[in-house]
């Protein structure tokens, strides 16, 4: 036994267990690990018991607000056959809308209070959403009578951009590469996508080469963040800020005044035989955009190719453990530059939607923000392509309800309607709610070795 210091060591202290090999400076201990995982577990818990205390406030607030509007109806209306036909109008009370909300919000309650942190409370929040709007607007209508069919039409077209775009930085993402530039792929490819429809006549032309638009500015992006490891964050941003730039140079200087090279041929919306027929469905979900459809399809495949193929295990790996990945043999480099070309061809795709469904070709900032809506889609879905695109619907229905109460005359500003699903975003990334967790290795250069 000897003293340094004015504390005791013993030949004891200072030798390995038997049996026990010493612990390597690259090594944690398994006490560490085992505290981590219990402060993950309390923080979920604590975080489950804050939702429950959110849930129950809102569905208080709910039926308070039931007892309220007793005998207030509100009116609402359809198109059976098609847009413009025949007209089926019918009223709700307000207090129905309302009374739902209530009972949405205390079942969620209740369920996230027995589940804990296995309950779904994102699903939970998108099922709620709906109601909450519906029964804001039919309180805020005041007997004007809403048509229905054109709010769901213009609810599932704004989702279309926004649903592809989040697609877009899912992958992206997914592999480890943080694709913030959603909105300049977005812009060149509306911009690309319209002179080359304007050029050829042929509409299969736009989205094609919109696509391989937003591919090369994607190729680009990675080329900055993978072989000279600039900034993720701050590449994007520069690329968001110069497709407003030149897209707008372009606008200015060469489409407006040679207005032949941006009248592109227009891709309207197909009628599904017989299914658009259907009285009241029909209109609404089988006479849209083929632009739609696409884009259910590529949440499908997607969700699938993410979560039960191989590739999308080695797209998930590079993502979160790119050194573990690399060990086994992916190359993670090779594959975050694949991701990123398909972000490319997602993010420039959806761009020709701005410029060949129903604007008149492209026009200065065409994309309006829908990129980075994308972005808060992403988030809110926890990088899930089905919860993203579920996201960008609430988002859609939020921009139709504005667009409804405006042309109503509803004196209401319109940017307190736009800015409930923003809130709600800002509410879950700052996880006050809950945790928002993103690929580990989002934003980290690797390098292969």
């Amino acid at each position: 036994m000897t003293t340094r210091g004015g504390s005791l060591t013993t030949k004891a202290s200072r030798t390995p267990a038997k049996g026990k090999a010493p612990l390597g400076n690259g090594a944690q201990k398994p006490s560490s690990r085992s505290s981590d995982l219990s402060t993950e577990v309390a923080q979920q818990r604590a975080a489950a018991r804050v939702r429950v205390g959110v849930f129950a406030v809102f569905a208080l607030l709910a039926t308070l607000i039931t007892t309220t509007v007793q005998g207030v109806e509100g009116n609402f209306s359809f198109w059976l056959d098609r847009v413009g036909g025949t007209q089926a109008p019918f009223s709700i009370p307000v207090a129905v809308f309302w009374a739902a909300l209530s009972f949405a919000l205390w079942a969620t309650a209740i369920l996230q209070w027995t589940r804990g942190a296995s309950f779904r409370w994102r699903l939970a929040i998108g099922v709620a959403s709906p109601l909450l709007l519906f029964a804001s607007i039919a309180a805020l209508l005041d007997g004007t009578t809403a048509n229905l069919t054109v709010f769901f039409s213009s609810t599932l077209s704004f989702a279309i951009p926004v649903g592809i775009g989040a697609l877009a930085g899912i992958v992206a993402e997914r592999s480890g590469f943080l694709n913030i530039a959603v909105e300049g792929k977005l812009l060149f490819g509306a911009m690309f996508a319209s002179i080359a429809s304007s050029i050829t006549g042929i509409a299969i032309a736009g989205p094609l080469v919109g696509a391989l638009a937003g591919a090369g500015v994607s190729l680009f992006l990675a080329w900055l963040g993978i072989r000279y490891r600039v900034d993720q964050i701050i590449a994007g941003t520069v690329i968001n800020i110069g497709a407003v730039g030149v897209t707008s140079f372009a606008y200015l200087r060469i489409l407006q005044p040679y207005s032949e090279y941006n009248r592109p041929v227009g891709i309207e919306p197909i009628q599904i035989p017989l299914l658009s027929d259907i009285p009241v469905l029909g209109p609404i979900f089988f006479a849209l955009s083929p632009y739609f459809y696409i884009a259910v399809g590529l949440v499908l495949f997607f969700t699938y190719m993410i979560y039960r193929t191989r590739w999308g295990l080695r797209l998930r790996s590079a993502g979160e453990q790119p050194s573990a990945a690399g060990t086994v043999g992916i190359n993670v480099v090779k594959l975050r530059y694949r991701a990123m070309l398909i972000a490319g061809l997602l993010a420039g795709f959806a761009g020709s939607f701005i410029a060949l469904s129903g604007t008149g070709g492209f026009g200065m900032n065409a994309s309006a923000g829908k990129g980075f809506i994308a972005l808060a889609a992403v988030i809110f879905g926890a990088w899930n392509p089905v919860y993203a695109f579920g996201a960008a619907l609430v988002f859609g229905m939020t921009n139709a309800a504005a667009d409804l109460l405006g042309g109503l005359g509803v004196s209401l500003p319109p940017q307190i309607i736009l800015s409930i699903p923003w809130v709600v975003t800002i509410v879950v990334v700052a996880g006050l709610i809950g945790r928002v967790r993103s690929p580990a290795s989002a934003g980290r250069p690797y390098d292969q070795g």
